[in-house]
């Protein structure tokens, strides 16, 4: 789940929080940026939750429904139609997505009050009503109902938004991926399923050292990361470049110089994708600009020193 990519995000943003305090500690911006992996990963294990705990809720309505003097039989068969959502059950009943929420501690205490706000605004909505359509579903029509109630609440549910900034900083900065990850969960999901959940991590031990070193050598180098932009930036006034380029672009050399088993442009590619999520439209061509000038430069001077997988151009 948590791929290089996403990685380099997080070593990112911790370079970029430290960079904007003089006189910082950098370990405490590291020990930040590498709690910030776990709370990823608890993010998405509390987002797949939802679909479990929504199933509760709609149980604890059907029971009311039934207990009314009068009950009302096209709402009893409603919510037992939602109930036996096929998607819900397979998560509901995967031991290792058990053994995960407890792991991690992730739980949903008791907020029926929540839970029945979001029902009213989900209730009308076309994603329901047209569920209600059909008398038999397949597999595939309950997941994509799941996914589409989880796509609902977390981009239009200003309710649910607020509920899960309120638990989750990170939030704002990990939503897509999340949501990715999520939507990709669900569409794998079959009723033979015995695996729910991506691993955390491909290579833990690998992915750990990759981003811990990534951040280090940032830090421990910057002088000399610095001085290759600089002496390729001679026409800029240093102080306008943007500090989201001068880190993109010190974190790419970086990787060229200090990362033997990662290629040259995969490490380039990779900024300029992150330069077009966090910098400005003019931003992908100046530092793709300036990296290519350092690495002429590197190479001219035999410091590009790279191994096995690196050697791929």
């Amino acid at each position: 789940m948590l791929n290089r990519r996403f990685l380099r995000i997080k070593a990112f943003q911790a370079l970029y929080s430290f960079s904007r305090e003089e006189g910082g500690d950098a370990s405490i911006f590291k020990k930040r940026m590498l709690s910030g992996l776990d709370k990823t990963y608890e993010l998405y294990l509390f987002l797949l939750a939802f679909g479990p705990e929504f199933k509760n809720f709609l149980a604890q309505e059907l029971e009311t429904e039934k207990a009314k003097y009068i009950p009302s039989e096209q709402q009893i068969e409603r919510f037992q139609m939602l109930i036996g959502n096929k998607a819900i059950a397979i998560i509901e009943n995967n031991l290792p997505f058990a053994e995960a929420l407890k792991k991690n501690k992730v739980a949903w205490s008791d907020h029926t009050d929540l839970l029945r706000q979001i029902w009213n605004e989900l209730k009308g909505h076309d994603l329901i009503q047209n569920y209600y359509k059909a008398e038999n579903h397949t597999i595939n029509e309950d997941k994509n109902l799941l996914a589409g109630i989880l796509e609902y609440v977390s981009a239009d549910s200003e309710l649910f938004e607020a509920f899960v900034e309120e638990r989750y900083s990170n939030w704002e900065d990990d939503q897509v991926l999340v949501l990715t990850t999520l939507q990709k969960t669900l569409q794998m999901l079959k009723e033979s399923s015995t695996r729910v959940l991506p691993d955390k991590h491909k290579d833990e031990e690998e992915d750990l050292k990759f981003v811990k070193n990534l951040f280090d050598l940032c830090v421990q180098n910057d002088k000399e990361l610095m001085e290759l932009i600089a002496a390729k930036t001679k026409n800029w006034d240093q102080d306008r470049i943007a500090l989201v380029d001068l880190i993109l672009m010190k974190m790419a050399i970086c990787e060229v110089l200090y990362f033997p088993y990662v290629p040259l442009k995969v490490s380039i590619n990779e900024y300029l994708e992150l330069a077009k999520l966090y910098s400005t439209p003019n931003s992908h061509g100046f530092i793709n600009g300036v990296l290519d000038k350092v690495q002429i430069d590197l190479r001219s001077n035999n410091r590009i020193q790279k191994l096995g997988r690196g050697l791929v151009d």
